[in-house]
């Protein structure tokens, strides 16, 4: 949890998350569509850290597009987030089965039979659509949901909120700090456990793993895990196909190669969450400096004090 936060500030933003928790409550699909892409859409204008490192990320990891083109992924990356955070404050206020009439379950016999092995299983995902949508819906398609392995948010009201959400539809948290006794009792009672990998991780944990072609830090856990264990990866996907709309997507087991290390399985881990993001480029979380743009007054070859989540 971040240091230094107040309670009035906690306070607040749990205020105005009720708030716009009430507003996504009150109003219809498509009214939820256009109101989030107009909030995203200005969030798009404003300058500050977060648009360079979107711009920086794009012109490294894409490099191939155009101006134009680029640009308009810009506001197409903005107005998904406005309208995902709106759809994910309306989730909150569903029930299983409603969630469920806005979902379209794709490869369900991935995740079947891959629990079905009796290794327990892994849930590989990425912040792609409305990946707590995903993380839901799974946890109703397995007997007893699955454990998600995550960082607590910096706000205590809103962590609490989210457990809340996780626990109706079945799912807990590990956290993130020292999991993997907690990951292997879970794969040991033949359970699922999630992780997302698509985020830069800290130096002392990571491998460099290519990423868009770039060398990219990625935590070897998931792969160091498996290897230990056997324990099948299923990549799961919540992308957003319009108002109202999710495809939750379960692909083919990702299996490791004989004689494959933690660092080349890492690598198609990343490779396997490259090719979704490239189906829909706009609804990755490029805000996220995954390699790192260098700060005002950093040259090359810098970079101590890493602040990565």
């Amino acid at each position: 949890m971040a240091k230094n936060r107040s309670a009035l500030r906690n306070r607040l933003e749990y205020g105005a998350y009720l708030a716009a928790r009430a507003v996504a409550g009150a109003v219809g699909p498509a009214a939820r569509w256009r109101i989030g892409g107009t909030l995203g859409a200005v969030y798009a204008l404003l300058p500050g850290e977060r648009r360079r490192v979107l711009r920086y990320n794009l012109d490294h990891a894409l490099p191939e597009l155009d101006p134009g083109a680029r640009r308009r992924l810009e506001r197409g990356v903005a107005r998904h987030f406005g309208r995902a955070t709106l759809d994910a404050l309306h989730h909150r206020r569903l029930r299983p089965e409603g969630l469920l009439a806005e979902v379209t379950v794709v490869g369900r016999d991935n995740l079947e039979g891959a629990v079905a092995r009796g290794r327990g299983a892994f849930l590989l995902s990425a912040h792609i659509g409305s990946w707590e949508a995903a993380a839901l819906v799974a946890g109703l398609l397995l007997p007893r949901g699955f454990a998600v392995v995550n960082r607590p948010l910096d706000n205590p009201l809103l962590e609490a909120e989210l457990a809340s959400l996780r626990g109706s539809y079945g799912n807990r948290s590990l956290g993130k700090r020292g999991v993997a006794r907690d990951i292997l009792k879970e794969l040991k009672s033949g359970g699922a456990v999630g992780i997302l990998i698509d985020q830069r991780a800290r130096q002392g944990d990571a491998v460099e793993a290519p990423f868009f072609g770039l060398p990219s830090r990625t935590h070897p856990i998931l792969a160091r895990l498996v290897l230990r264990t056997g324990a099948p990866v299923v990549p799961i996907w919540g992308l957003c196909d319009g108002p109202g709309r999710t495809t939750v997507r379960f692909d083919p087991p990702v299996e490791p190669a004989p004689g494959e290390d933690e660092v080349a399985l890492t690598a198609r881990y990343n490779r396997a969450i490259e090719a979704v993001i490239r189906e829909r480029p706009e609804q990755w979380l490029w805000y996220h400096d995954r390699w790192r743009p260098l700060r005002v007054g950093e040259t090359s070859g810098t970079g101590t004090g890493d602040n990565d989540s």
